[in-house]
């Protein structure tokens, strides 16, 4: 009954407009469904789980030149979603510009955050529950993205980041 029901919604595979996942390898859907049993929250339960999860964080740092100090390993957190990523993403960096405004004891009463018009709704969502100020550069049909020439005049010392994306809707 319920694949029934689902089988009237839209077909992925032609759906262009929207963050949606229309192809992926059989082994990786092999290994998502291996997965579904674990409650990924429950590490102590799943240590392989939690072991293969660091070594990811561990690649992804050492891919974007993580200034780690000898032996020391990266930390960092998987998510489920790209709205999960940014949501924790901004909340940590909101905690570390308030931390650095309390040491120099400045105000941290209003954050802003910079970002592109072709963002999706969760930069203004996260923006709206953690009460960071947007300050949107607007994009052009000749630069359908984030320039640092549009996002510098926006930019002060309560900035606690600037939100680039590497793909939209606007341009794939």
């Amino acid at each position: 009954m319920i694949k029934d029901e689902l089988a009237l919604d839209g077909n992925p595979s032609m759906n262009l407009a929207s963050f949606v996942t229309t192809y992926m390898e059989r082994e990786a859907e092999e290994l998502m469904i291996e997965g579904l049993r674990k409650n990924y929250i429950d590490l102590d339960q799943y240590p392989q789980t939690a072991e293969i999860h660091n070594r990811c964080v561990q690649m992804l740092a050492n891919l974007y030149h993580a200034p780690l100090d000898e032996g020391v390993k990266a930390t960092g957190t998987g998510c489920i979603g790209s709205s999960e990523a940014i949501m924790l993403a901004g909340l940590a960096m909101k905690r570390k510009w308030k931390d650095h405004r309390i040491a120099a004891g400045l105000s941290y009463e209003k954050p802003n955050m910079v970002f592109g018009s072709n963002v999706q709704v969760c930069w203004h969502k996260m923006c709206k529950y953690f009460e960071i100020e947007i300050r949107e550069a607007d994009v052009s049909p000749d630069c359908l993205v984030l320039t640092a020439e549009r996002a510098r005049p926006l930019l002060d010392e309560n900035t606690i980041g600037v939100g680039a994306i590497l793909g939209s809707t606007f341009n794939g």
